[in-house]
Order: C-alpha cells, then structure tokens, then sequence
C-alpha cells in the first residue's frame, strides 16, 4: 500500500531540515512527502529547494492558519492509502513506516495505528508517565482524558480521514485531541509497541508551550461530541464525566485568577449532569477565543 507524510511547518527550517532527514532515511520510502509551510515569517527557501530536490512537494498557505489547517491541506494534495504526519521539530527512527505497514498486512482490519515515542527536552530524554505511554485497543475512555494518540505516531487509512474530515480547523491548539476523540468512539487503534518516534520539546516557540489553559480546548471538544450524539450510554457518561472534572479545575484556577465570569461558567458546566451540552456550547466557544 502507498504511504504519505504530510510535514507542517511555521518558521524552524533547521528543525525541520531534521524531520525530513529522518524521513529520507526510512527503511521504507513514503510515497509522497508533502511540507505545509503555514505563512513562515523566515527564508524557507534553502529547505524548500532541500524538499523539491527529495522529490516532495512544498505548499505555502496565503495565511497562518494553525496545524489543523495545515495538515487538512497537506492531505488534501496526496493520494496515498495510508496517510502519515510528522510534526516538523520532531522524527523517525529509520523503520518507523516499515513496522507499520507491517502491522496492517498482518492486521488487516484495522484502519489507524500508532508506533510508541521517546520524549525529549532541551537535549535530554524524558521520563514518561505511565498514562503517557502510548497504547492500543478502545481508546476513547483514555481519549477523553487526555491526547491518547500524537500525530508524529499515527497512521491512517484514507478512508477513515475522509469519513471524519480531518481535523477541525476552528481549533487553535487540542486539534489533535478533538479528532482523537471522534475516531476513538468508534474505532479501535492499533499498536506497535516499539519506540519508533523522537518527540521533541522545550522550543521557545511551541504552540503548546505558549497556550494558556489547553483543557478549555477539551472541554468544548467533549462537549462537541457529546452534542453531536451516536454514543452509547457508557461513553456518554465518560465524556459528560470528564468534562465535570474538568470543569471542575478550569473554575478553581478562573477564580484564583479573578476572572469571575469565566469561573462562574465553568463551575455550572462541573455540574453537568445530564443537561442538554446545547445549552453550554456557545459559552465554551467564547472561553477559547483568547489562548
């Protein structure tokens, strides 16, 4: 089956001259690369002839428009069954593809994977958590609590993309949560339990790094699906619990701060209970319009 990597960017050429090495250095070569630069504000120009010269493809977006965006056109320009991302300060190890392809000739009825990852910061490797450590099978309880599946790990079957609509775009940061969790109440994840990724952090200029709060972003997420229906009685108790505790939090940390309003908010959505999500969502929306 034909693989693609879409690799979105914004600014960090020498990063990502890092990313699409490792992807060069597979063991077995996608079929497509594709680099996303959101509206960079540096010369991209040395890496992009680097990219072009690679055989990829380099595709520019009028306006910065967030990773959601970026990856969703970066798709959009590939036709490969099995669909990759690689974020572009992290990389592969060199049988990352290779494992994965693997798994889904022997697993065939499986339509997304993930590999496992080792995290680093500023240099050195970092102790994971255990709930940190990538895992497969129904994942939605585990989805719900936090991003159970990073996108340098995953790989997706195009059909699966297609049935879900990528990410959604109105997601500054938690994009990637917000999909997780759609795809999670429905499917199961496959995993390759092998450290296949080199996750790296500590940047100055890491989006989730410089957001305030991520867990407004989950809230509404949760609160999306839950509006959207098609769960069964189990998962919906899940998700209407999660966004309680979270919720939960969210006040206490609003009203430590005086943001009165916000708290207030925030603590009638930590009793939930089996209220309509309808009646909360515009509220949530406008408690993510400042990140």
């Amino acid at each position: 089956m034909q693989t693609a990597v879409v690799i979105p960017v914004y600014n960090r050429p020498e990063l990502l001259l890092r990313a699409l090495d490792s992807v060069l250095r597979q063991s077995c070569q996608p079929d497509e690369i594709v680099v996303v630069d959101d509206c960079s504000t540096v010369d991209m120009a040395k890496v992009r002839e680097l990219v072009e010269d690679a055989g990829g493809k380099w595709m520019r977006l009028t306006k910065n428009a967030g990773p959601a965006a970026a990856r969703n056109a970066g798709v959009e320009r590939t036709n490969a069954h099995w669909i990759t991302f690689l974020d572009s300060d992290d990389e592969w190890e060199e049988r990352k593809l290779e494992a994965q392809l693997r798994w889904h000739a022997e697993n065939s009825g499986n339509r997304i994977s993930q590999v496992g990852e080792r995290w680093f910061r500023n240099g050195g490797e970092v102790r994971k958590k255990e709930h940190q450590i990538q895992q497969g099978g129904d994942l939605f309880e585990d989805a719900c609590k936090h991003c159970a599946i990073a996108p340098s790990c995953v790989m997706i079957s195009r059909d699966l993309w297609e049935e879900h609509g990528g990410f959604d775009e109105r997601f500054a940061v938690c994009e990637d949560y917000e999909l997780w969790l759609r795809i999670t109440a429905s499917e199961k994840v496959g995993l390759v339990p092998k450290d296949l990724v080199r996750r790296h952090g500590g940047h100055d200029d890491q989006l989730s790094m410089t957001t305030i709060a991520m867990d407004r972003f989950r809230v509404l997420a949760l609160l999306e699906i839950l509006y959207l229906g098609g769960l069964g009685a189990g998962k919906k108790a899940v998700v209407r619990r999660e966004i309680e505790k979270k919720s939960q939090v969210l006040a206490q940390g609003a009203k430590k701060r005086g943001l009165k309003q916000r708290g207030d908010f925030y603590e009638r959505l930590s009793a939930l209970g089996k209220n309509d999500p309808a009646d909360y969502l515009d509220d949530a929306w406008a408690q993510v319009e400042e990140i």
